[in-house]
């Protein structure tokens, strides 16, 4: 007696520790089994303490119930925890249940006398206060014996396999729930051969069944969903792998896992929070990338892929996550984008209806546009108004040809430098998984096309300008040789010819020098236009000037500056012209008494080639243009207060005058 009131409450103690799991497939046949288990060993026990015949028969027929539905229950549990939980039906579960339950009516019938298929004859018996059942069973007892072995059987049969499927300490929990189911029919063959107990010690076999069954769930959590999970990962994979039950415990994790975030196997069951750290959860739990530093202090990257473990029935179960390093991507990524952000070209990714979806940061600092795209949304406002038009030609083109490059050339606007010219690439990557977009990359030639502008009129000026001269510095050396006492006046001709040519000659080498200023020295702007004045056939022209100041230049090519200056003025205004050089607040300018420039030739008087003199090489003004810009200084054109032309340079760096400089040293001594 005492020993079915302790199997009672061993099963009944399991059923209630099993009732966390109540929400598992698995965890409500598991339950259902220890109740029956349960129910069984008390059911003996109230058979046992009967006080009558009417009693005993009661409670020998009511025995069935629990004992046939612990048979069944178990093949259930078997199936769903061993994997075959398609199996697992209402309508395989009520195939299962058939036989049971015409046991049960069986017995019942048979009691009222209707039949005697289960028992043939049944009489109770007291010895000692120990009641002893004398029956002789018919067929259907027999078939029900058959049936009980078969479906423990087969429960067997797959926990069998499903043992040797499992791997590591999953093996050991497969193990314990073999011998768990195997104990009852074990000790049934035994009782069945050989009766040796007044009470049916198969009942009592349910309660080391549960036993087992308690440990397992302790220990090895066995209605947790890594069996399940076994079946999908490979042990030795590459890639960490986590798997969180769907009440978000760690339900386990593979090899390379352990190995990156020190996880214990004791650390299954626990909750993730308490196992990682916030950023891992939070990674784990929303499907995003995650920074993991490891042993060595250094980065790794790994996307979390996250899928869910869904049983035969496509209940999830749980969720499974893979752990892809992409640490070498991140590495390229941030290589590609250090050399976008740091590259002097400008680059753009265009959405196929033309809005900016991405600009490098070299594009944004020379455009002077922010940062965010969304902010930019379209370069028409950055755009050359006359090449708009080309732009979007340029783009339809590299729409409807996604396997060749679209050029064109752009005039884009500098925050800081004006139009400047840009040699447009479009490439159509719209199919692209990575970019998604039209890339624009545009390189700055601004200079390389006034450098080829220069080269254009070097080859006119060889071509033309200097072939002129020569021309006639050949023909009048035939007549000298021809004759036989030269005419000095053809002499005077070659002479003037070739100095023409060396005019030119010097004008287009200070044209070709160009480009910037790098070393720059403290000058007066009296000293060098009275040098430059010397250094030019003034003929009976008069300079003034009306207030110096010092200023940083290259002293060489400002005197360039200023005799082209000169020049122009004695050219253009004739003899007699007085040309005034003086300072303003931010530079300086040249300015004569002469007629002026017309207003329709103002626009081109600083283009190579364009002169109104009819000996002009059209450089001089050219020449100043060239200074000015390899100084970083403007240079403009204005109407003189008396009508005539004046020329104003702009923003140069004033110097210290050295005689203030001086004055204040000395203040300071004192």
């Amino acid at each position: 007696m005492g020993a079915l009131l302790l199997a009672t409450a061993i099963s009944a103690g399991v059923a209630s520790y099993g009732w966390q799991y109540r929400d598992e497939p698995t965890g409500r046949w598991f339950i259902a089994l220890a109740l029956s288990a349960s129910g069984w060993a008390l059911f003996e026990a109230f058979y046992l303490l009967a006080d009558s015949a009417s009693a005993r028969l009661l409670w020998y027929v009511l025995v069935l119930i629990p004992a046939e539905a612990a048979v069944f229950f178990t093949l259930l549990f078997a199936l769903e925890i061993a994997g075959y939980e398609r199996l697992v039906s209402r309508r395989t579960a009520a195939l299962f249940a058939v036989w049971p339950t015409l046991t049960v009516v069986g017995a019942v019938t048979n009691a009222l006398g209707l039949h005697t298929l289960l028992w043939e004859s049944l009489s109770f018996s007291t010895t000692g206060g120990i009641t002893t059942a004398d029956v002789v069973y018919g067929p259907l007892f027999w078939v029900d014996i058959v049936y009980s072995y078969v479906a423990v059987g087969a429960a067997l049969v797959v926990l069998g396999i499903h043992c040797l499927r499992s791997r590591q300490i999953y093996r050991k929990q497969a193990l314990l729930l073999f011998v768990a189911v195997l104990v009852p029919p074990i000790v049934g063959a035994v009782y069945l051969w050989t009766p040796f107990s007044p009470a049916n010690p198969i009942a009592i076999s349910f309660a080391a069944t549960s036993s087992l069954l308690a440990i397992g769930l302790s220990r090895y959590r066995i209605l947790d969903i890594s069996p399940i999970a076994r079946d999908l990962v490979i042990e030795r994979m590459a890639d960490p792998v986590i798997v969180v039950d769907r009440k978000d415990r760690l339900a386990d994790t593979n090899p390379s896992a352990r190995a990156l975030f020190d996880v214990e196997p004791s650390s299954l069951g626990t909750p993730v929070a308490d196992v990682f750290d916030a950023e891992v959860a939070e990674a784990l739990e929303t499907d995003g990338e995650l920074r993991v530093v490891d042993d060595n202090g250094e980065a790794r990257y790994f996307e979390v892929d996250r899928s869910a473990v869904t049983d035969g029935r496509d209940a999830v179960r749980g969720h499974l996550h893979i752990l892809h390093d992409i640490t070498e991507r991140r590495v390229r990524e941030r290589w590609f984008r250090a050399l976008t952000e740091n590259a002097s070209d400008l680059i753009f990714v265009l959405d196929a209806d033309g809005s900016v979806s991405y600009l490098s940061d070299s594009a944004a600092q020379t455009l002077g546009a922010d940062a965010d795209p969304s902010e930019v949304r379209s370069l028409a406002r950055f755009l050359h108004p006359d090449d708009e038009d080309a732009a979007v030609e340029t783009f339809r083109e590299a729409l409807a040809r996604p396997d060749e490059d679209a050029t064109a050339e752009l005039r884009f606007r500098s925050s800081t430098r004006g139009w400047r010219v840009f040699s447009v690439r479009c490439r159509n990557l719209l199919d692209d998984p990575v970019v998604g977009g039209v890339v624009v990359n545009a390189h700055d030639v601004t200079d390389r096309r006034k450098h080829e502008q220069q080269l254009e009129t070097f080859a006119n000026v060889v071509s033309h300008d200097l072939r002129n001269p020569l021309n006639v510095a050949e023909g009048y050396l035939e007549l000298v040789k021809e004759a036989e006492r030269p005419d000095p006046d053809h002499v005077e001709r070659i002479e003037a010819a070739h100095e023409r040519m060396g005019e030119i000659i010097t004008d287009v080498l200070a044209l070709a020098r160009g480009g910037t200023v790098d070393e720059r020295e403290t000058v007066s702007l009296d000293a060098v236009a009275t040098e430059a004045w010397a250094n030019v056939d003034t003929k009976s022209a008069a300079l003034e000037v009306a207030e110096s100041a010092s200023f940083m230049a290259d002293r060489t090519r400002l005197l360039q500056l200023f005799e082209n200056l000169f020049r122009n003025s004695v050219e253009h205004a004739g003899d007699g012209v007085t040309v005034t050089v003086g300072a303003t607040r931010d530079g300086f300018y040249v300015e004569d008494d002469g007629p002026g420039v017309p207003s329709e030739d103002r626009p081109k008087l600083f283009e190579s080639g364009f002169t109104t003199a009819a000996d002009g090489t059209g450089f001089g003004l050219a020449i100043v243009r060239t200074i000015a810009d390899a100084h970083d200084w403007s240079v403009g054109y204005e109407d003189a207060a008396d009508a005539g032309a004046r020329f104003v340079i702009r923003g140069v760096e004033r110097a210290e005058d050295p005689v203030q400089a001086s004055s204040s040293a000395s203040s300071d001594d004192a």
